[in-house]
């Protein structure tokens, strides 16, 4: 239940702020918060949660980035790879996600954490059917050329 998702999360970000880490969970596919909304509601339940935030998990199911743009403002992870509506994961050139526009709002908000280009292969949700190794290059060097 969220509620229960809820108490064992705030255990966690307290455990990890005496850690000194920042503790945060990521809405994707099959979890319990698989859109937007419900993915802002659980950091808002939850003081001091932040997000590993995929768009990829989102534009799948067919949903804009300005959906997802307000998760931002929690995020303290960001992964990035291809997607478009009914692939989890597709080729640069197929993306349909506005990473330009992503790191430009980044910047804008100051975000401080890391960005990492996350390809996987595994036969779910379409995963094996990109060469991971070229298309992580591709979103690297993008990456780069807009952030250096």
């Amino acid at each position: 239940s969220i509620a229960r998702s809820c108490d064992e999360l705030a255990w966690r970000v307290e455990e990890s702020k005496s850690a000194g880490i920042v503790f945060g969970t990521e809405a994707h596919v099959g979890s319990i918060v698989p859109t937007p909304d419900k993915a802002l509601a659980l950091v808002e339940a939850v003081p001091g949660l932040t997000l590993t935030l995929d768009y990829t998990h989102f534009t799948r199911a067919g949903l804009p980035d300005s959906a997802v743009e307000p998760l931002l403002a929690h995020a303290s992870h960001f992964h990035v790879r291809g997607a478009c509506e009914g692939r989890l994961q597709c080729a640069f050139k197929d993306n349909v996600i506005d990473y330009n526009r992503i790191l430009e709002l980044m910047n804008v908000k100051s975000y401080s954490g890391y960005v990492g280009v996350e390809y996987v292969w595994i036969d779910w949700e379409h995963c094996n059917e990109v060469d991971n190794l070229s298309e992580t290059i591709l979103f690297r060097d993008f990456i780069r050329s807009r952030t250096h």
